[in-house]
């Protein structure tokens, strides 16, 4: 179980206010900084952070932070089982600057407005708010790694069209013309692509006509042939041979098997 202890979205405090918990708090503390802030570490020096900067703290770890002029931020203190939170292996009690700020701030935000409607069913509103939260600074940390200006700018531009060509995995998709949509080179997709999403544009997008293959096969008005055209596999024996190599079965096979399953 989660609770929420105390939450803040959009939070202003007076101007270079310090934040000194020497002792922490009873519960974990997210804290999501909108404007510039000094964070002092235990046995390190001081360290400046800009907008985007995040820190999840654990229980009772040693707190310390100044706005450098405007104190602005969003933040939950939530308690929990400590498993809870291990299992989204985020690095605890220190900065990350992960890619979705936007989107944690909007769970921020979704959060607080559950804390002050206490409407039905909150707790476990906020519950699973807190739970998407860690999965998303999960996601945030393992790109974070990225270190060049132009691969943060890319991971938007390149997270759109990659929804738009698995979306639409029926049309006809080429790396040229992705590579046109982003204005980047071929070597540069495939680096991007497999830095991100750990897999080439063609083995995704394989895959999602697969996936909408199977769907379509389900329906027993539709035949093989249609699912597989239908799907954007422009040759059925092709799309016959991908199959069994892929699922260990023909397309014809599946279809009986999971006919007789249902």
């Amino acid at each position: 179980m989660i609770s929420i202890d105390y939450c803040g979205y959009h939070t202003h405090n007076p101007d270079c206010e310090l934040i000194y918990r020497p002792s922490g708090t009873a519960s974990y503390l997210f804290l999501l900084v909108l404007a510039p802030m000094t964070f002092r570490f235990p046995g390190r020096s001081a360290l400046k952070v800009r907008s985007g900067a995040c820190i999840l703290y654990s229980p009772g770890q040693y707190q310390n932070y100044r706005a450098d002029k405007e104190f602005f931020n969003s933040y939950v203190h939530f308690s929990c089982d400590r498993k809870i939170v291990d299992q989204y292996d985020i690095r605890l009690n220190d900065i990350l600057y992960p890619y979705n700020t936007d989107e944690l701030n909007w769970l921020l935000k979704q959060i607080y407005q559950e804390f002050l409607s206490q409407m039905t069913f909150s707790e476990t509103m906020m519950e699973l708010y807190i739970r998407q939260l860690l999965i998303l600074l999960h996601r945030g940390q393992c790109q974070e790694s990225v270190p060049t200006k132009q691969h943060q700018n890319i991971y938007p531009q390149l997270l759109a069209l990659r929804g738009q060509m698995l979306g639409n995995c029926e049309q006809n998709w080429t790396i040229e013309q992705l590579c046109k949509i982003l204005h980047i080179g071929k070597s540069q997709l495939y680096i991007y692509y497999q830095d991100f999403f750990h897999c080439s544009p063609k083995e995704e997008l394989i895959q999602a006509r697969f996936s909408k293959a199977k769907y379509l096969m389900s329906n027993d008005a539709v035949t093989i042939k249609q699912a597989a055209l239908e799907s954007g596999f422009q040759n059925i024996n092709h799309f016959n041979r991908l199959f069994k190599s892929q699922f260990g079965c023909t397309p014809g096979e599946y279809r009986k098997a999971a006919l007789h399953s249902s």
